[in-house]
Formats: structure tokens, sequence, C-alpha cells
């Protein structure tokens, strides 16, 4: 693999780097590929407990390198290498925080939204401009950035082609925490300080909220898994743990 995209895991949390700050760690089809690659790696390492995605050198990405587009409909392949790296971020097993410093454009909008929760520092901002390069975009990646963040605010997003400060975004639900320019990787590792050692519980957790974010109703399968989860050696330990903390005998 290319140094496009960087992987570094420490005590289990593994931080993923856009790293082509000449361009702004443009989303071209190599560093794509590269993503797609290291993501699917992922996807086997159960050891895991959470994701970090980070763009190098103070910003996040500024969308497709424009160098890869044609103005054609080969332009497509774009399309289709961020929904495949999309997809396999919503497949990961462990919380995904996205840290924005700087732009987040285009396509890069939907591959940090793929993420659980975003960061933002307070000189980040985010746009959309497809409409400004004749383009429709993408429709899954409107389907579910409609589910998020609802008509009103998309059509200002999407539309309009409005860009938004790190203030709005928050407004807009579009991300969590505002912080300093510069500490959006110590917030995520803050945030990930947090979360449950136990990872059937959270893998469970993850899986049924993209699940609801997909439409399903039927929810027979999900009650079996947490009946299963209710009985596992894990969950005794937690609950063993949490009264030690407590000094509960």
């Amino acid at each position: 693999m290319s140094e496009l995209v960087l992987l570094k895991i420490q005590d289990r949390v593994c931080t993923i780097t856009l790293n082509n700050p000449r361009k702004k760690n443009a989303l071209s089809l190599a560093m794509l590929a590269d993503l797609e690659k290291n993501l699917e790696h992922l996807q086997k390492d159960e050891d895991l407990r959470a994701v970090i995605l980070q763009g190098a050198e103070g910003s996040f990405s500024v969308g497709a390198d424009l160098e890869d587009v044609t103005g054609t409909p080969a332009d497509q392949e774009i399309d289709e290498c961020i929904e495949r790296v999309n997809k396999l971020m919503r497949r990961l097993h462990v919380p995904c925080i996205a840290a924005i410093e700087g732009p987040c454009v285009g396509g890069a909008v939907t591959v940090a939204l793929a993420c659980d929760a975003l960061v933002a520092s307070e000189k980040s901002f985010f746009e959309i401009p497809a409409t400004r390069l004749g383009l429709l975009y993408n429709p899954d990646s409107v389907a579910r950035l409609h589910k998020r963040l609802g008509s009103a605010t998309l059509s200002r997003l999407l539309l309009l082609g409005e860009r938004w400060n790190a203030k709005t975004a928050l407004q807009t639900g579009m991300v969590g925490w505002i912080v300093p320019e510069g500490s959006t990787h110590e917030k995520t590792l803050q945030i990930i300080g947090t979360v449950s050692a136990a990872p059937k519980a959270v893998a469970a957790t993850k899986s049924l909220i993209h699940a609801l974010d997909q439409g399903e109703q039927d929810l027979s399968e999900w009650n079996k898994i947490r009946h299963e989860i209710l009985g596992s050696a894990e969950r005794k330990n937690a609950v063993t743990q949490a009264k030690k903390k407590l000094n509960i005998s």
C-alpha cells in the first residue's frame, strides 16, 4: 500500500490518517483504494476498541481530487469508491469518530458522516459544492444525509451549497463537539476513553443503530441478540466490575 493512508494502532485504538497534505488530503482514486484496503483489514481485527479518522496537517479533506475528475459519466467511479469506503466505515464493529480540522468538502462530508460521531475544530468548515460542479450528488449519499439532517437542512447544504462553519454544523446536528484548533485528536481519545470494554454489547448496539437508520422495523432478531448478551460471560464480568467500583458485594 502507498502512504496516502497511514494507520497507527496504540492501546487498541486505530488512527487512520488521510495523508496527502500537499493537496489538502484530496480523495484521489488511489487514496480511496488504499483506504478501502485498510478498512477491509480492520474488519478482521477483533482486538480493536475504537477507530479515529483524520486528515494530515490541519485539513480533513477537500473532497474528490480534481485531477481524477473528468466531467464525464466516468466520474461515477469516484462515487462508487467513496460509497464502498462509507459502507466499510459503517461496518466497523467498534465506535469510529472523525476528527475534523480545516476543510471537510464534497465526498469527504459523507466519509466523515459514515463515522459514528464527529469532533470539529473551531476553524473547520463543511461544504458540498456538487451543484456548482454540475453534479447530482450520489443518491445513496443524499438519502443518508436526508435521514440524518432532514429536508430543510439538507437543502441548505446541498441545494444552496452553503458553507457551514463548526458552529452551524453543531446546530444542525452534523457534529457533536467543537474544540480549539489542533485538538480534535486529543478530544476523540478522551471520548473513546468512556467507551465500554464489552465488545459484544458495543458491536450489537452499533449494528442496531445502523439497522434503524436503514428502516429496520422487525426487532425480533435484535431481541434474540439482546437475550444472548444478557446471558454472556462478557455481561457477567461487566456487572461484576461495576459492582466492584461501587463496593457492592
